[in-house]
């Protein structure tokens, strides 16, 4: 929910890649390495403190020392030095070119916090309140439930209209399709499972699109893209033939054909789908892999169980599956990219490249960033993603539907999600 606390400069809706201004009123290039921002008057934290130029350079020079691991902290790499010109202007000096950095200033990493408040050198505890200057406050924690009220001093572009939101996190899918079916909420997002949604979707069928207490899906096709990814950290990462030979296993049930959606401009298919493939020899061993997945993420328990059932069965490997461990072997994951842009999708695999290759992957993420020419950079992200097929440690395997229900009293309006298909209070309407 780091999106409705924190304000960002800029900001990129999930379903285009278009940069439009969010707590900013402008943010331009001045000369090919210095990008210039222009903060409106008023502006004021979620506590009364006054929101300026300081505080965003606080704010992104504090992200890019804590580095958090896999954030998009790593689209700011191009930055060399943030220079405070007044208390509304703030420049960005740039070690090169970089066509992108507007894009990196609208990731969550770029969200701003008060400098008064926040640690320059740690992460904020999770007990300790969240205090930006979005559109809504987080006023209540609790281990099952947040409490948002709208922010009513908020400038920017994300307006919402309900004054206070309560989010409960479910226990788990039953729970969710419980509270449909008894119409004690009135949003679902994510949650349910394949089989509850089944029903539920039957049910919207037989009532001519809603559910009987009333509920109606809102279509976001092609939205959740699965991979598999291959954890830095293991052993059988470094192997060729491993790698090759998952990815072989796979080949028949994979749909999506790169790790860049389709709907992204710069994607380019790089890996086989579907037929037989080809499985390499792994040397008559019986390597053994651990699979982490998401266990409150919507069929990724199926899905673990047939890609364990095609790597056992297909490519002579044994696989024990680990809900919710982010350090086992392969990871399948869910999270979208922080920023709807190929640098964002490619971003799993750009910062994690094999060392026999990095050098070469930087070297073109470096010229298609540099580069004004919308041809010469579509060329270089097609390479960069047919290296992607060629080092296999970041698999597409499927692009499908995410799942969103709105109760009979409730609507959408405008925009509903952020980067990285994180859903905006912002945008609901009762």
């Amino acid at each position: 929910m780091a999106l409705n606390v924190f304000s960002r400069l800029m900001v990129v809706h999930p379903d285009g890649a278009d940069l439009k201004p969010d707590l900013a009123t402008d943010c331009l290039y001045t000369s090919p390495t210095s990008y210039e921002c222009q903060l409106p008057t008023g502006l004021t934290f979620h506590n009364g403190h006054a929101l300026t130029a300081s505080d965003v350079k606080f704010s992104i020079e504090r992200a890019y020392r804590l580095n958090v691991p896999r954030s998009s902290i790593q689209l700011f790499d191009s930055l060399d030095r943030i220079d405070v010109v007044d208390d509304r202007t703030v420049r960005f000096e740039l070690k090169f070119a970089d066509t992108q950095f507007g894009y990196a200033l609208a990731t969550p990493a770029a969200g701003i916090v008060d400098e008064e408040l926040y640690d320059p050198d740690a992460v904020r505890p999770r007990d300790a309140q969240a205090v930006g200057s979005g559109t809504y406050a987080l006023v209540t924690t609790a281990e099952d439930h947040l409490v948002f009220e709208r922010f009513e001093a908020y400038k920017g572009a994300l307006t919402g209209a309900i004054d206070e939101i309560r989010l409960s996190f479910a226990a788990d899918s039953a729970a969710a399709e419980q509270a449909v079916v008894e119409g004690t909420t009135d949003v679902i997002w994510r949650s349910l499972s394949t089989a509850a949604m089944e029903r539920l979707t039957t049910e919207m069928n037989e009532g001519g699109g809603a559910t009987k207490s009333g509920f109606r899906r809102v279509p976001l096709p092609q939205t959740r893209l699965q991979r598999l990814v291959f954890n830095p950290a293991s052993p059988y990462r470094d192997d060729q033939a491993v790698r090759s030979a998952v990815s072989a296993a796979l080949q028949a049930d994979r749909s999506a054909a790169s790790i860049v959606p389709p709907t992204v401009t710069g994607s380019v298919p790089s890996f086989p789908v579907g037929g037989e493939a080809t499985i390499p020899d792994i040397g008559g061993q019986r390597p053994r892999l651990t699979l982490g997945f998401t266990s409150k993420a919507p069929g990724q328990r199926d899905l673990a169980g047939l890609i364990r059932d095609r790597l056992e069965e297909s490519a002579g490997l044994s696989v024990l599956l680990q809900p919710d461990n982010p350090d086992a072997d392969l990871v399948l994951t869910d999270r979208s990219a922080w920023v709807n842009t190929a640098f964002g999708w490619l971003q799993a695999y750009v910062d994690d490249t094999l060392p026999g290759t990095q050098a070469k992957v930087d070297g073109l993420v470096r010229n298609a960033r540099s580069t004004g020419d919308a041809a010469t950079r579509e060329a270089l992200l097609a390479e960069i993603q047919q290296q992607a097929a060629v080092d296999l440690t970041v698999l597409p395997q499927s692009l499908g539907t995410e799942t969103m229900l709105l109760g009979p009293d409730v609507s959408l309006q405008g925009q509903p999600f952020g980067p990285a298909w994180q859903l905006g209070l912002w945008s609901l309407r009762a």
